[in-house]
């Protein structure tokens, strides 16, 4: 809008979601990412000593990254994402498969936008957060205790990491380099390994949300981790 205005006009992609799909990184993704992972593993080990399931929603409301990566690095045991909808059953099967009077506790990892078959959470009471109603889902059908937590908008604090800041610093030398030589509708993003300079009509159309066959999905699969994919 500014560009048709007139004004000279340079973005930088900035998501803490990294779901700006013409750039690999977003600035802001790897803070609230290292963040989420600091958090889930303070879950973890309360789930541990109290011998329950924890249920954790973190950010993501159209793009999976930040559950599937935290949730990787934080040994969860179900993470649920945008991309896949989930059938609680499964995902109640494979908790029980786990659970054992030796090790009576887990993790859930839930995103803000996570997608559900039948709309599975909002059974018996559609009132409270994602991590909530899928907690309370998850207890009818499995011998155990859960319980949620909402970690998402914390993340959002805290003092950027040294990728971000790293990044942060190479989008703004790009930006300030297009504005001085005159260019404008430009958005600057990170093409590993380059920084590169892409049209605004072609940068800010589409989400950049977790490919079937990415890397993180086929990790995440051979940890044994349930994505909502049937049984």
């Amino acid at each position: 809008k500014l560009h048709l205005k007139g004004l000279h006009t340079v973005c930088i992609p900035r998501s803490i979601e990294n779901d700006i799909a013409s750039t690999a990184v977003s600035f802001g993704f790897n803070t609230a990412l290292s963040v989420t992972i600091e958090m889930l593993n303070k879950a973890y080990q309360a789930a541990r000593s109290a011998r329950k399931v924890a249920v954790v929603e973190v950010l993501g409301e159209q793009a999976g990254w930040i559950a599937l990566q935290a949730g990787i690095a934080a040994r969860a045991d179900v993470v649920l994402i945008p991309e896949i909808p989930c059938n609680l059953k499964h995902a109640a099967a494979r908790l029980k498969d786990k659970l054992s009077p030796r090790r009576p506790y887990g993790l859930v990892v839930v995103a803000e936008g996570a997608k559900f078959v039948d709309d599975a959470p909002t059974e018996g009471n559609a009132d409270g957060s994602i991590a909530e109603r899928t907690a309370r889902t998850l207890q009818s059908l499995v011998d155990g205790e859960f319980y949620p937590l909402a970690i998402g908008p914390w993340a959002r604090g805290g003092n950027p990491t040294t990728v971000d800041q790293q990044l942060g610093m190479a989008f703004g030398a790009g930006a300030v380099e297009l504005l001085k030589s005159g260019q404008t509708a430009v958005m600057v993003g990170f093409v590993p390994p380059d920084i590169k300079y892409l049209p605004l009509k072609e940068a800010g159309h589409e989400v950049r949300t977790v490919p079937a066959d990415n890397e993180f999905m086929k990790i995440a699969q051979s940890l044994g981790i349930y994505l909502g994919t049937p049984l």
